[in-house]
């Protein structure tokens, strides 16, 4: 559907620019490349709004506050579970090729042993994330 999308825009583009327009041409050029450009800013903001709550979620931990876990391991995109400690950014990808593979974690340690995370990390993520099954 996007190609198609990305088509009909283009047309109209050069459509416009052949016609004469030449101010909405270039005022379409322009706001395609400022689309194009700002399109992976959903996942930048997201990385820190995810860094964010970890880190304070482990300030609360070490102060021996309380913390509902917050990140759903069988939801989060890949860039997010990159995030938990001691993920790694490929074991993370991995992690999301394993779930579209073979189905949803069943538990958070299933996920430790398929990331292959330390034990001084497994406890860090029991805190961060939980399973829950899409249903």
């Amino acid at each position: 559907m996007r190609p198609l999308i990305v088509a009909i825009y283009v047309i109209t583009m050069v459509y416009f620019l052949f016609r004469g327009y030449i101010a909405i041409s270039a005022s379409m050029a322009l706001f395609a490349i400022v689309f194009f450009a700002l399109l992976p800013v959903h996942k930048l903001n997201a990385i820190r709004v995810a860094k964010k709550n970890i880190i304070n979620a482990l300030r609360k931990k070490t102060k021996g506050e309380t913390i509902e876990p917050f990140i759903n391991l069988n939801a989060a995109p890949w860039f997010i579970l990159a995030e938990l400690p001691g993920v790694s950014v490929q074991a993370a990808k991995d992690a999301v090729k394993y779930r579209k593979q073979n189905g949803a974690f069943v538990s958070v340690d299933a996920f430790i042993n398929q990331v292959s995370v330390g034990l001084n990390y497994s406890e860090c993520i029991n805190t961060l994330a939980y399973v829950k099954n899409k249903s």
